[in-house]
């Protein structure tokens, strides 16, 4: 599930590159930003808190610290800041990363991928907690086995085992099945993600999660990047970029 980002900064340039850089990786998406302490209080009363804050420490009225003491976080923060000093006081008010000005996209993605490992670890540490609290008739997978598909008129049921790979088309969700079968999906990518067995399904780029019986190979196309072939065949190149290259090899050879 894609994670909902609040931005405190109150410089409009540093705004737009961190903005961007959030909303261009998979597992987050920008909901609301503020350029002061005040603004930043006003939103979080009207609205559910956030799954992840990257904060500027000067704001516009003062500094972020102000507004953590008056809305005590409960979820990470990120820290994007040109002043090195107060990197002790962030540990406490539920820092995970410290990240200097200038910003760089990928040191942006980094740390979001830090936050994704430990969601994901603590996902799984509730998800295998959970059924061991009441009696079961035996172990439940938390990975699901099939999915619900529009086929016409009706909802089917389809075995992930036969998914060659799940794409958007149009801001909407598209399985494709081995047998080249297209069908609509009621589920985002970024919640199947979090969903599907990461040992079967791999997340290529934002278009595509493939599963590993349909990758027939890959090549490289410079920049680090990896082209895969996939069967059946999409419309456009699978791409994989530098930073998920390897992850993508090691998924492979498991």
């Amino acid at each position: 599930m894609t994670a909902r980002v609040l931005i405190l900064e109150d410089e409009p340039l540093a705004l737009e590159r961190l903005s961007g850089y959030v909303d261009t990786h998979p597992d987050t998406s920008v909901v609301a930003s503020a350029g002061s302490v005040e603004a930043a209080a006003a939103w979080l009363r009207d609205h559910p808190a956030p799954d992840l804050v990257f904060a500027d420490i000067e704001l516009a009225d003062g500094q972020s610290f102000q507004l953590f003491e008056r809305w005590r976080p409960t979820c990470p923060v990120i820290f994007c800041t040109a002043f090195d000093q107060h990197v002790l006081e962030a540990l406490s008010w539920n820092g995970i990363d410290y990240i200097l000005k200038p910003i760089r996209e990928d040191r942006v993605h980094e740390a979001i991928d830090k936050y994704a490992g430990l969601r994901r670890h603590f996902t799984a540490d509730r998800a295998e907690d959970g059924p061991a609290r009441g009696p079961t008739l035996g172990a439940k997978s938390r990975w699901r086995r099939r999915l619900l598909v529009k086929r016409r008129h009706e909802f089917v049921a389809i075995p992930v085992d036969a998914i060659a790979y799940v794409t958007t088309e149009y801001k909407l969700s598209v399985v494709v099945l081995r047998t080249g079968e297209r069908h609509l999906l009621d589920r985002s990518l970024n919640e199947l993600e979090s969903e599907l067995d990461p040992s079967l399904f791999f997340r290529a780029s934002r278009q595509y999660l493939l599963h590993i019986d349909a990758v027939a190979g890959f090549e490289p196309t410079g920049k680090g990047r990896l082209e895969v072939n996939v069967e059946p065949r999409p419309g456009r190149p699978v791409l994989v970029s530098q930073r998920n290259a390897a992850g993508f090899r090691d998924w492979l050879e498991r």
